[in-house]
């Protein structure tokens, strides 16, 4: 490619991915699962997300791939494990690139009187766009990530303001903090940390960012602290300007609240409009990911070879791939439902970045980073990431396992029929892990 990524640009292409999904779309749904308690769930998911940014951000020091989590999991436990980690983390990409083209389009929708199946009609519009920017190569998606980020960025500090101005900062629009009790917190959290796994893009980006093994890691913690602070301070401004029991399953939560609260109708278009952005930003980021993802897998011969397609700096029958399939998800039902399908893969893969540490750190794999308070931190991911699992309820497991047996087949079915030869020794050479001693 034509230069490489700085850490400003890596971490740019991390708030895009991360901040937009959970806030823009799903921080009212998370209200109307638990209340005053979506603080709590947020809160938790920071948390997690924080171990397991850690987690990612030393494993990413030591192994040099576009793979991300896929790569985490082949370098460290074999070929079947990082073809199922890649499989799920592929699936989750696109289909949590639908969810949040379904925020798009409610968010236009809430510009324009429009009829409602418009929604769908936008979000295929804005996937197509997404995928050809992608098609253009990553230093193009960089360029407009890095100014759309601030806008962004931009919007949720004037809505934590307008918050300030005209939200009601009575007792009463936060207490009961649990009002549907405990459990509806965790499985409010469950939704939520579709909010915050877009750190691990910036993993996927470690061989196209400068100096990738110092500067990933930064980008990775650097992504989470800010996204954390002004999700925290967006919730709280939520529960503000209207009460948690008139939220309900939306798309597009903050206008909403905007409009009940009475604030002037100039910032109701501004953030509609910064939500705009904001969508567009994670979608892009998101199917940077997962084409990363399936580019690794097709050059360690996981996957077809054909799959790549690569230009200079684009994957690009993977990105079409990725764009097909976020498109098709469109139609598996509502944000909620999409969102929380799109979540089992992220967390399954996810728990297993203590793991992998672990693993590295017993071999005595050298990094530029090492995440600290070793091994309590990976404990606590683990243990987390099992509980946030266990609330995603029914359906989401259900489709999740459906995904895994899926891609169970088709790995031994290909393994099987020699259709292509794995080999893990030659692969393993060109992804890098850094050793020392």
């Amino acid at each position: 490619m034509n230069g490489k990524l700085s850490k400003w640009e890596a971490s740019a292409i991390g708030l895009g991915n991360i901040i937009g999904a959970g806030i823009f779309v799903l921080a009212g749904t998370t209200i109307y699962d638990a209340g005053p308690g979506a603080l709590i769930a947020f809160g938790i998911t920071a948390v997690l997300a924080l171990t397991i940014a850690l987690n990612s951000a030393e494993l990413s020091s030591k192994i040099i791939s576009h793979g991300g989590l896929y790569s985490f999991a082949r370098e460290t436990m074999g070929d079947s494990a990082g073809f199922m980690v890649g499989w799920l983390r592929s699936i989750s990409y696109s289909i949590a690139a639908s969810a949040v083209a379904l925020g798009f389009g409610a968010y236009l929708l809430s510009l324009f009187s429009l009829p409602y199946y418009f929604v769908i009609i936008a979000a295929i519009g804005m996937i197509i766009f997404a995928t050809f920017l992608n098609y253009m190569g990553i230093s193009v998606v960089a360029r407009v990530e890095k100014y759309l980020v601030v806008v962004t960025v931009a919007g949720l500090v004037l809505f934590i303001i307008i918050s300030i101005l005209y939200g009601h900062w009575e007792i009463s629009r936060f207490t009961p903090i649990a009002p549907l009790g405990f459990e509806s917190i965790i499985v409010a959290a469950s939704l939520s940390f579709f909010a915050y796994s877009g750190f691990n893009t910036i993993a996927t980006l470690t061989p196209e960012v400068k100096d990738g093994a110092k500067n990933v890691p930064f980008a990775i913690i650097f992504a989470l602290v800010v996204s954390t602070a002004l999700y925290i301070m967006v919730v709280t401004g939520m529960l503000a300007l209207m009460p948690w029991q008139r939220y309900s399953v939306s798309a597009d939560p903050l206008s909403n609240a905007l409009a009940f609260s009475h604030a002037p109708l100039f910032v109701s278009y501004t953030i509609a409009i910064v939500a705009v952005i904001a969508t567009f930003t994670v979608t892009v980021s998101l199917i940077v990911a997962g084409s990363r993802t399936l580019l690794q897998m097709s050059e360690d011969k996981t996957l077809p070879e054909w799959i790549q397609g690569r230009k200079p700096d684009s994957p690009r029958r993977a990105v079409i791939l990725i764009g097909g399939l976020a498109a098709a998800s469109l139609f598996l039902g509502n944000v909620q439902v999409i969102a929380l399908a799109s979540n089992f893969g992220v967390i399954f893969s996810y728990a297993l970045t203590g793991l992998f540490v672990a693993i590295l750190r017993h071999r005595k794999v050298k990094g530029e980073f090492s995440s600290p308070l070793y091994p309590y931190v990976q404990i606590v991911s683990i243990v987390l990431s099992l509980l946030i699992m266990y609330a995603l309820g029914v359906k989401a497991i259900y489709l999740g396992f459906i995904t895994i047996i899926v891609g169970m087949m088709i790995y031994y079915f290909e393994k099987e029929v020699g259709s292509r030869k794995l080999e893990p020794t030659e692969s393993k050479n060109t992804n890098g892990i850094h050793e020392e001693g």
